[in-house]
């Protein structure tokens, strides 16, 4: 297989399911992060090379487009590449195909590479022959800037336990997203379909600190049919965003 491109096919399970019986958006951002973990590991991006080149990944942008989601006992393939880095920033593209190989969704990632210990933000330009790296694939999706302004409500508060941690002792990128899912109201899951998701990560989040999510009154516009909504979560500590995010939502 090219390794400029590097595809996972995953069986939907009871793991991943929401109550509808589709994929998550929870599940499918942990199936990404797994398609991009497995090809990292092959191009020499691996947990065990990052710690012997004294450095590690922080994800900084995520954005999310699906056009189906898949229920439960449906394979899907996702693949994902490299793409040319932008400054300080290195980006990873991915498309999840159905079991007929139509595309049914894509993502957009941007990383920046950091010091272990001091977390000094590293060049990525001499870190890798990027030439040999990057895939052929294309990929017109983009990460947003997602603004921090206006007034926000506050829908619930999460302290980071054990489990939310990842490899570097950071809560891992998906559980922001669970958190949000979990703050929205139920009959909202019910009654709508989730279009794309996009996230900015602006600090980490380690253990022992407590998160409020909040949702912008400024930003988001729903309505029964669907609409757009704005969060963003706030250590509670010292009222420091943490993240920022943006939903968009459409009726089945």
């Amino acid at each position: 297989m090219n390794s400029k491109s590097w595809n996972e096919v995953f069986k939907i399970s009871t793991l991943s399911v929401n109550p509808r019986g589709f994929l998550g958006l929870y599940g499918l951002l942990n199936l990404l992060q797994e398609t991009a973990w497995q090809h990292a590991e092959r191009i020499g991006f691996g947990s065990d090379q990052m710690a012997r080149d004294n450095m590690y990944w922080v994800i900084t942008r995520q954005i999310v487009e699906m056009t189906a989601w898949p229920r439960f006992g449906e394979t899907i393939r996702i693949q994902t590449w490299l793409r040319p880095p932008e400054g300080a920033f290195v980006l990873r593209g991915f498309k999840v195909l159905d079991s007929q190989d139509k595309v049914i969704g894509t993502c957009t990632t941007s990383f920046l590479a950091l010091e272990q210990g001091s977390g000094k933000i590293l060049p990525v330009e001499s870190l890798r022959p990027w030439s040999e790296l990057i895939g052929e694939e294309t990929l017109a999706l983009e990460t947003e800037k997602i603004a921090v302004r206006g007034d926000y409500l506050k829908l619930a508060n999460f302290a980071v336990r054990n489990s939310d941690l990842d490899i570097n002792y950071h809560v891992n990128n998906a559980k922001y997203a669970q958190w949000i899912l979990d703050a929205i109201p139920y009959e909202l899951h019910k009654t709508l379909k989730l279009k794309s998701y996009s996230v900015n990560f602006l600090a980490e989040t380690k253990l022992g600190d407590t998160v409020d999510i909040e949702q912008s009154l400024t930003d988001s516009s729903e309505n029964a049919q669907g609409g757009s909504s704005v969060y963003r979560g706030v250590r509670t500590a010292d009222g420091r965003n943490l993240f920022t995010a943006r939903l968009n939502w459409e009726r089945p």
